[in-house]
């Protein structure tokens, strides 16, 4: 462990040339301090599951093709002989400040077999926040993929990826932006599911991304209160013609969430990626902003003002590349 400029830095390899060689032996290593910890690991299939509870951790791959940390679990399974759900994702975050780069992260579950029931790639417990993923792959060969459920005051911030599920691949509980994402879903079920119950700013944004899948794969479902941003986005043309919608349970209105502040559901510059005619060819995909409350327009939806103001996860971003390249 090296220690330059207020951070720390580590390196995992699994030939043994560098100080770890395994990424949760690294972790386990870091002091319970303020510091930044920067973990560089290099190319390799990592077959281990991560816990991460200590604040301000980047892992750092090689690129998604080159470093991917690989895990098979069934929700089902680490629940059979488990308290709850700490644990049953291939990377489980319990803190905050924390960056993925350059990285695959993969449930295998359902490829090896068939089954594809909850299984989470990444699973974000209470206090974590500030989660940021860059260039990473994150896939999963079930439901809820991308699974960060700080519901309180999650921010989550993800850029240059893609995604892969089933049901409610991403689902995110408090705030969520994504920037040029792709997002290919293996169900022809709901993509996107956000839950924004606690507070009516809480939203999940999208800009400049894709949304491809089998055939008559849904856009996206919520339970609770939620809010929900799409803006400048291709949709595949084997998306089903049915909005974003409240998933409710007639036999059991007791299981039914609130539903205080109705749909909110914004599109602008909708276009499908394939045929002559790119036009959106669902009425509930054309430009809406308009009839926001605050009137926005699509140049206003920025990661800054996913986050209120309180939160600059680009800048942080920057931040953390800048601290790579000025590496010893």
């Amino acid at each position: 462990m090296t220690l330059a400029s207020n951070v720390l830095r580590l390196s995992v390899a699994q030939d043994g040339s560098a100080q770890f060689q395994t990424i949760q032996a690294a972790l386990d290593s870091l002091p319970a301090t303020a510091e930044q910890a920067i973990i560089q690991i290099k190319p390799g299939i990592y077959q281990e599951k991560l816990y991460l509870t200590r604040d301000k951790v980047a892992l750092v791959g090689q690129g998604r093709t080159q470093t991917i940390i690989q895990y098979a679990e069934l929700r089902t399974n680490w629940l059979a002989s488990h308290p709850d759900d700490w644990g049953s994702a291939v990377v489980n975050i319990r803190a905050s400040d924390i960056a993925l780069l350059g990285l695959t992260i993969k449930n295998s579950y359902g490829e090896l077999t068939g089954d594809h029931e909850h299984q989470f790639a990444i699973r974000g417990f209470e206090h974590a926040s500030r989660i940021i993923t860059d260039d990473c792959a994150i896939i999963a060969g079930g439901a809820d993929t991308l699974s960060l459920w700080n519901k309180t005051d999650g921010m989550y911030y993800h850029r240059n990826c893609y995604i892969e599920g089933h049901t409610d691949m991403v689902c995110p509980r408090g705030w969520a932006f994504f920037d040029n994402v792709t997002f290919y879903n293996q169900k022809a079920y709901a993509t996107l599911w956000h839950d924004g119950e606690l507070d009516p700013a809480q939203k999940l944004v999208v800009v400049n991304s894709h949304f491809d899948g089998v055939p008559g794969f849904l856009l996206g479902r919520r339970h609770y209160d939620a809010q929900f941003y799409l803006i400048n986005n291709s949709y595949s043309p084997k998306m089903a013609d049915r909005p974003i919608f409240r998933h409710t349970y007639p036999q059991q209105p007791e299981r039914d969430r609130a539903n205080l502040w109705g749909d909110r559901y914004y599109f602008s510059q909708s276009v499908f990626s394939q045929g002559a005619d790119s036009a959106p060819r669902y009425p509930w995909l054309a430009d809406n902003l308009a009839t926001h409350p605050a009137n926005l327009s699509a140049a206003q939806i920025t990661a800054q003002w996913t986050f209120d103001g309180r939160w600059d996860p680009e800048a942080e971003l920057a931040r953390l590349y800048q601290l790579l390249e000025q590496q010893p």
